[in-house]
């Protein structure tokens, strides 16, 4: 419920503090004394877009600012979800600045406006003469029905259902997409993988073939200049192993006489020995060496082959062929994980379906089952409304497929004229019409709903004598379960307040001002007396506010 409502700087309103209670409240006042005004600044806090012409001072900023005792609606999930601190008396503060900025605040965390107005959907309804809109939506329809069946927490499942199967068939769709795409590139993929097995790669196999090239390319030169070598170390008296041998025996014979000698023989022999591992090197190389022009085309077909492979690629070793070739396998891996992925998630959607199947079945035939009462209900209120001619039926028909409130089509035809044609409900009520059929509803829904605080702006205008107290006692009767607050000029409807304000129009010093004030008992009665008779107010007016009032 709304428990307070602070306005600066907007409009006519210099400043204004109003403490609201349970129960039916009262607000009356002329014809242009700032009314709409209280009623506009309200719809602010609540989300509305707001105009910088609303600014009273325009090199001031405007604050509004509205109180909910919300400990009863259960709206700690919103207030999780949009990471908000949850407080029993949570409150909503629209700031406009002179720059034309607004902003907008909830428990004093910043919001955006569309996440003020999804609160505020839950914390109040404003409803005046001329207001259509829940009247002509389906799924406002829907409620009334599932209200009077009580069904509304198979509904929230069926709902809640219906938005896990929206989440994935889009799931799905984003996953037949990216299978389509990969599809289109997976031949390619493919030959590209093959191509890379078929090459059969391996690590630092680049530098050993360009070697093995190298060498045989070479193998005449290679091959005669180890012939040399091994001639000169060999060949006897002049070669070197037979020079190095003559001045290893010379050392041997003085190597006795000092230790230094000692170590110079020792490295002379160390010499000739290394010396006769290279001869026998030398000899092996040589013998093994041939010319091998098959191997040599082998190589040479293999290198083109890995660099046509590094080109294409463009990469510079065989290392990142071989992690591309890995990347590849592992997107087949990908795509059969896609496809397990994408049968999955429709035998998910599948499951929804049927939940959604058997759900849907159950809230049909739970409304189907309560049309005939709806029917009475409405239009026995209608009656004591002075509606008494009404004729409604409401038809409720297959949907093509799954909506989000069920599996039916509802359509509401309606007539206040006795013998005249059923039309849609949106085509065949007039303004006042309209309020009263809509606060039937209202009164219909608020003994199976918990519904937020109610406020009704001249919803009774065209109306009087005894309908008008129906409407006042309708209200009273209301408001026994929910906040209501109704501005009214009808002193049967005024009469039956718990609480009652005033909205006056004042003017200090060259200034208009709007200003609300709650009235006491005394100025209950003179304010009510005011709405029978007019500003001159008579005795016998007097007399019948206080019969209305009941005092």
């Amino acid at each position: 419920m709304l428990t307070r409502l602070s306005v600066s700087n907007f409009a006519i309103i210099d400043e204004l503090h109003l403490q609201l209670e349970n129960g039916l409240t009262i607000i009356t006042g002329e014809t242009g004394a700032g009314k709409s005004i209280l009623l506009g600044a309200l719809k602010l806090v609540l989300g509305e877009r707001a105009d910088l012409k609303q600014l009273n001072d325009p090199d001031k900023k405007c604050v509004i600012e509205a109180s909910f005792d919300v400990s009863k609606l259960n709206l700690e999930p919103f207030f999780e979800e949009n990471e908000l601190d949850f407080e029993s008396e949570s409150i909503l503060r629209r700031e406009l600045l002179p720059g034309g900025r607004s902003r907008a605040f909830i428990n004093d965390t910043p919001v955006t406006l569309d996440v003020l107005q999804k609160l505020s959907e839950q914390l109040i309804d404003i409803h005046s003469q001329f207001s259509s809109e829940n009247l002509l939506d389906e799924k406002y329809q829907m409620q009334i029905l599932d209200a009077y069946a009580r069904q509304i927490p198979l509904v929230a499942q069926y709902k809640i259902n219906y938005t896990q199967r929206t989440h994935k068939k889009n799931e799905l769709s984003e996953l037949e997409s990216l299978l389509r795409s990969k599809s289109q590139e997976s031949d390619y993929k493919n030959f590209l993988l093959n191509e890379l097995k078929e090459a059969r790669l391996e690590r630092h196999e680049l530098e050993q073939l360009e070697q093995e090239q190298k060498e045989l390319q070479h193998v005449d030169e290679i091959q005669k200049i180890l012939t040399e070598t091994y001639t000169k170390l060999e060949t006897p008296e002049i070669g070197v192993l037979s020079r190095i041998n003559e001045i290893s025996s010379a050392m041997q014979r003085i190597a006795d006489f000092a230790d230094n000698l000692k170590l110079i023989s020792d490295r002379i022999n160390s010499i000739k020995i290394e010396l006769i591992d290279l001869q026998d090197e030398i000899q092996s190389r040589v013998s093994r060496m041939e010319m091998n022009p098959e191997r040599l085309d082998e190589i040479t077909e293999r290198l083109n082959l890995l660099h046509s492979l590094m080109v294409k690629h463009r990469v510079n070793s065989i290392e990142e062929l071989i992690e591309i070739r890995a990347d590849l396998e592992n997107e087949n891996t990908d795509f059969q994980i896609l496809e397990n992925k994408i049968a999955v998630v429709q035998q998910e959607i599948n499951e929804l379906e049927n939940q959604l199947k058997s759900d849907s079945e159950k809230i049909s035939v739970g409304r189907k089952g309560v049309i005939s009462q709806v029917e009475n209900s409405l239009l026995q209120t209608l009656s004591k409304l002075g509606m008494e001619n009404s004729s409604m039926k409401i038809k409720l028909n297959p949907a093509k497929g799954f909506t989000p409130d069920g599996a039916d089509e509802i359509n509401i035809l309606f007539t206040a004229n006795k013998g005249a044609a059923m039309k849609p409900i949106g085509k065949s009520v007039s303004g006042g019409e309209r309020s009263r059929l809509m606060l039937a509803i209202k009164n219909l829904l608020s003994s199976h709903l918990q519904l937020p605080t109610l406020i009704l702006d001249e919803v009774d205008t065209g109306v009087s004598g005894k309908v008008a107290d129906e409407v006042g006692k309708l209200m009273k009767e209301m408001s026994a379960g929910m906040q209501l607050i109704s501005i009214t000029h009808l002193p049967q409807v005024a009469a039956k307040g718990n609480h009652h304000f005033k909205v006056l129009k004042k003017t200090e010093q060259n200034f208009t001002k709007t200003i609300v004030r709650e009235l006491n008992s005394e100025e209950r009665i003179m304010e009510i007396a005011e709405l029978i008779s007019g500003s001159d107010i008579s005795e016998n007016a007097i007399q019948q506010a206080r019969a209305l009032i009941g005092t």
